[in-house]
């Protein structure tokens, strides 16, 4: 059987890895836009920074392809498949046939329309070989365009080379995707206080200069820089899959066997549209642990084991100087859409956040900042387990009792949001 697998990224790579772990009977190519082996995204603003050395990043080196027998095909972009002859092509007019073809080449970063957006001294951070471009580059001044992951962590690689450094934001708060407002505006004075300077709901509105960078003007001010980072998100990369028919939305949709409506082709990581695991949604998720997890069910159905996907959920974590926050499951935003009553339980002490969000009783997402953090995890198992936190409100008496028969998890859960042996009485 021949595999072909397009994308080179934590998805396609682990797709390969994990056939050849269980068997070495069938061929599997990797073609690759990129001239790179596997390398972790989520390491490049380190590498900017200067806190690792570029060859931290690598995840795979070409000997290791060559050592499990996989054939990986650098700068060979995949421009379109031919369902019917079973082939990809790509842009230098290889053909490539498959008996079994795995879309994993994720997606592209989002360049929002502004004046002047193609001026020497705008850079991003998504790829190795831009984040190649932004170590190299020497600039005093920098603007990052976006506040997301990348554009926090960009901006922070920045500040510690000795840049002054501005962050704008098109919406009301950073990290809007993964923060309600009341944690990203404790992260905002965060970033303030290591001197970044950050405004939201802002638009640039242009990038100053002739054929080189000299300044951004927004709606509300004009900044001078000598380089601008773009970070504004990701495009799932869904236009090659209708090159050959396969049903699309948001990104390239996939059933529970991680199959696309095209027979034989299967679709994983950034630019699959998959469903929420505890809603049931059609949901986006372009997090590593989702994309290692569809690959592995990708690999397990090409191998006939018949594997199911539960769902995607959300993760994430933001790290800035001595900063840390995590966020997992819907936001209080997120949960608009769902039918029920909504509450938020919110505890603070000193500099430490917690947030939790609950629908009917049940966790549904959670935001925290600082040693609450380390107990996430214990909120992320309540919302699987779909634990009822009125129940453990009810019920803090007898949870609290010595001998008491329930799990120390509702103990530590009940001091966690503020229950007391006093609340109890």
């Amino acid at each position: 059987m021949k595999i072909v697998i397009v994308g080179n990224g934590i998805a396609g790579n682990e797709v390969a890895f994990s056939i050849r772990a269980k068997t070495r009977d069938h061929e599997i190519t990797i073609l690759s836009a990129e001239k790179f082996a596997e390398y972790d995204p989520c390491s490049l603003p380190y590498f900017v920074g200067g806190e690792v050395p570029r060859n931290v990043v690598f995840r795979k080196t070409k000997k290791d392809y060559r050592a499990s027998d996989i054939v990986l095909v650098c700068e060979r972009k995949v421009v379109s498949i031919d369902a019917k002859a079973k082939k990809v092509i790509t842009d230098k007019g290889d053909e490539y046939p498959y008996d079994k073809l795995v879309l994993a080449h994720g997606g592209s970063l989002f360049i929002p329309p502004i004046e002047g957006v193609d001026k020497k001294g705008v850079l991003s951070c998504k790829l190795l070989s831009e984040a190649d471009k932004l170590a190299k580059h020497n600039g005093n001044t920098a603007v990052v365009i976006g506040s997301g992951a990348i554009g926090i962590e960009a901006a922070e690689a920045l500040k510690k080379r000795g840049y002054d450094v501005y962050i704008i934001e098109l919406l009301d708060w950073i990290m809007p995707a993964l923060f309600d407002e009341p944690t990203a505006k404790r992260l905002h004075m965060a970033l303030e206080g290591y001197g970044i300077h950050v405004f939201a709901g802002e638009k640039v509105v242009r990038i100053n200069g002739d054929s080189r960078v000299t300044g951004v003007l927004t709606d509300k001010r004009q900044i001078g820089c000598d380089t601008v980072v773009i970070a504004t998100g990701v495009v799932p990369g869904k236009a090659l899959a209708e090159t050959a028919g396969i049903e699309v939305e948001r990104g390239i949709k996939v059933n529970a066997k991680m199959e696309t409506s095209v027979e034989d082709i299967y679709a994983c990581g950034d630019c699959v549209e998959t469903v929420d695991a505890c809603t049931g949604e059609d949901a986006m998720f372009q997090l590593k642990h989702n994309a290692t997890d569809q690959a592995q069910i990708v690999a397990r159905n090409i191998l006939g084991e018949e594997a199911t996907y539960v769902g995607a959920y959300a993760f994430a974590r933001s790290h800035f100087f001595k900063t840390h926050a995590v966020t997992f499951g819907k936001t209080l935003r997120g949960t608009e859409c769902l039918l029920g009553d909504t509450e938020v339980i919110e505890r603070e002490e000193d500099n430490n956040y917690l947030r939790i969000i609950l629908l009917d009783g049940k966790v549904v997402g959670g935001q925290a900042i600082g040693s609450f953090a380390d107990s996430i995890g214990l909120f992320m198992s309540a919302m699987w387990r779909k634990d009822d936190i009125n129940n453990l409100r009810e019920n803090w008496g007898k949870i609290i009792q010595a001998g008491s028969p329930y799990p120390w998890t509702h103990r530590k859960l009940g001091y966690l949001i503020g229950l007391t042996a006093e609340a109890a009485g």
